[in-house]
């Protein structure tokens, strides 16, 4: 009897492997076609759970074997190979090449020519909205829909960007970055002028939460420790109070913020199947998950009662919830295709909350640990903010005049290197579906086969020495200095070059640039700068975050400074009676160990560092590592 089991495991086996093969063969076929590099993977280019999940035991185990750093198939088998490997992919497969699998035939590009063609043409190249199931628990969005479902949602969301809700962001942002300084002011141990935080992501993504809901949905917050009072008749209980309707447990900030950062369970399991589940984590996440899905139809119901009653849109807020309600209120077949449903309403008001906070509060928070690691960087940052404001109080700071000089300075040179090092989302996906789609490659045509995955590569082609100023890294031993942080590459355009700055939109809405007519910033070629993706498919929150991110660091270092805190390796007393050479070895440590930390953030879905970089805050002119 155990032979026939054997046998007929043994022909399980076999069968599974002659499909594997078989598919392994049909797919080689189909990316002949192409004309490119490729290589066979027994995994896909888009890995599934399981493979993220188990890939660092079996991938650490291989680099045990000496000589296996410089394997190209170990390097394929990396989920995030972008992350860790674009350089050496680069090198040794050239800047677009396919990875075929049994499953799947997956194109990978670093290639600005290439990147700038797909992104142009949306419907040749769509988005492969599968993949976007992680943060569809509400519903389908702008974000995980396309073609005419797409159109539907885009023209409905993006009538809430334009020049008036820019001027209101920036408004909210300066009152919030204030609103963080001061927080951080009372934390324990803390006072005004010398503040240690010990992970700033914290605050920031907190900060930025603040920023769209009051910005984008007219709910302002405040901060721990300052009186709701100051909200004066903007009170919402439960968005942005610390009492509560009676059949809600948590306060609108605190169910988001856990829903935000415990996401990856839902690509794990479905909703209902967590509801099932005897772990507390899942408890506290289907709560926290019932919390913001109340949330979000009391604050459609609140906007409702508000056109009802014929109340005046607020003068504070960019309105974001009204056109989403309005168009749930017209019925489809009278609507010419501009109308969502109650749940659409939902989903839509969910994806810009999440997307919206996490991209501005992860940047904010890199700029300001690469500013205190180049101390010399962080002084022009400063000298820039001076020249421009001057000394008067960031209430007196204009949108229309502070803002585009603010941003065309190094405050913009920080925000844009950090966002060309260390872009939130790694790989922008498109696909290719029935139909085969040719681009050009290198002077020539290339044929795009069908059902094609492709990845548009944001760190491969940001750290592209073929389309960006470089010189030779002061860091590493490498000829270039891409993988450095160094802003001052953005400054250095030749004025003859100037280009007059322009939307990639396509079929975008109406969304005025805060850029100055000609840019005094270096301008990256088209394709070869897409931390907030291109063309059509581009993020509608773009000129929010750059907004934002630009008022908060240019209040922050407006009046401090901000070092690495040393405390690892010693006290405030010993810092105080070290000499020069003692100052600057002991800063040196905590920049090594600070940039191992920045280069050791991982992707889950957006880049995200995995350890904490302790910081301190001090009045500028204390500064004990400026001179270094």
């Amino acid at each position: 009897m155990f032979s026939y089991f054997g046998t007929a495991v043994l022909g399980v086996v076999v069968l599974w492997l002659s499909n594997k093969i078989r598919s392994i063969v049909r797919n080689v076929a189909i990316a002949k076609v192409a004309g490119i590099p490729y290589r066979i993977s027994p995994i896909s280019g888009i890995a599934g759970f399981f493979w993220t999940a188990i890939h660092d035991v079996i991938l650490n185990t291989i680099k045990l074997i000496p000589g296996s750093e410089d394997w190209v198939w170990p390097m394929l088998l990396e989920p995030h190979r972008s992350w860790h490997h674009a350089e050496k992919l680069r090198e040794k497969l050239g800047d677009t090449y396919m990875i075929v699998s049994p499953a799947q035939v997956h194109l990978i590009s670093y290639n600005a020519e290439v990147i700038g063609q797909i992104s142009a043409r949306r419907n040749d190249f769509p988005k492969p909205v599968e993949i976007y199931e992680i943060v569809d628990m509400f519903g389908k969005s702008v974000m995980t829909t396309e073609e005419w479902e797409w159109r539907r949602h885009r023209k409905i969301v993006g009538s809430a960007f334009s020049e008036k809700s820019n001027a209101l962001v920036w408004k909210e942002s300066l009152k919030q970055g204030e609103g963080m300084l001061k927080f951080w002011s009372r934390l324990a141990g803390n006072k005004v002028g010398c503040i240690k935080v010990e992970d700033t992501i914290v605050e920031t993504t907190l900060m930025a939460l603040y920023v769209v809901s009051a910005a984008g949905f007219g709910i302002r917050q405040v901060w721990e420790g300052e009186g709701e009072e100051q909200l004066g008749s903007k009170i919402v209980p439960g968005f942005n109070t610390s009492k509560l309707f009676a059949h809600h447990t948590l306060p609108f900030k605190d169910a988001i913020n856990h829903l935000v950062h415990s996401i990856i369970w839902f690509a794990l399991m479905p909703v209902w199947l967590l509801r099932l589940s005897p772990l507390d984590v899942h408890k506290k996440l289907v709560i926290c998950f019932d919390e913001c899905s109340n949330y979000f139809k009391e604050l459609a119901e609140y906007k409702t009662k508000q056109f009802e009653n014929g109340d005046k849109v607020d003068d504070g807020t960019m309105d974001v919830m009204g056109p989403l309600v309005k168009a749930s209120e017209v019925e489809p077949e009278l609507s010419n295709g501009v109308y969502l449903t109650k749940q659409e309403v939902i989903a839509n008001a969910w994806i810009l909350l999440f997307a919206g906070h996490e991209t501005s509060g992860s940047i904010t928070h890199y700029s300001l640990l690469f500013l205190a690691i180049e101390q010399a960087v962080q002084a022009k940052v400063q000298t820039d903010i001076d020249s421009i404001v001057g000394s008067r109080l960031p209430e007196t700071w204009t949108y229309d005049t502070d803002l585009g000089n603010l941003y065309q300075s190094m405050v913009g040179a920080v925000i844009n290197e950090t966002l060309r090092l260390l872009p939130p989302i790694i790989d922008i996906p498109k696909i290719t579906r029935e139909k085969s789609q040719t681009i050009k490659y290198n002077d020539r045509t290339i044929t795009v086969p069908p059902n094609t995955m492709i990845q548009l590569s944001a760190v491969g082609v940001q750290r592209n020495s073929q389309y960006w100023p470089h010189t030779s890294s002061k860091i590493s031993n490498k000829a270039h200095d891409l993988d450095d942080w160094v802003p001052q590459r953005w400054l250095n355009a030749d004025p003859s070059e100037k280009k007059e700055v322009k939307d990639e939109w396509d079929e975008a809405p109406d969304v005025a640039s805060f850029d100055q007519k000609t840019s005094k910033l270096f301008t990256p070629s088209k394709g070869s700068f897409i931390p907030f993706a291109e063309g059509g498919r581009s993020c509608p929150g773009k000129r929010f975050a750059q907004i934002e991110i630009t008022a908060v660091l240019s209040v922050i270092f407006k009046t401090y400074s901000v070092e690495l805190d040393v405390s690892r390796w010693a006290s405030d007393e010993e810092v105080g009676r070290m000499n020069f050479s003692e100052r600057i070895a002991i800063y040196q440590k905590a920049m090594v160990e600070a940039r191992r930390m920045i280069f050791g953030s991982e992707t889950i879905v957006f880049l995200q560092m995995q350890e904490k970089c302790p910081v301190r805050f001090v009045q500028r002119g204390a500064e004990r590592f400026r001179d270094l």
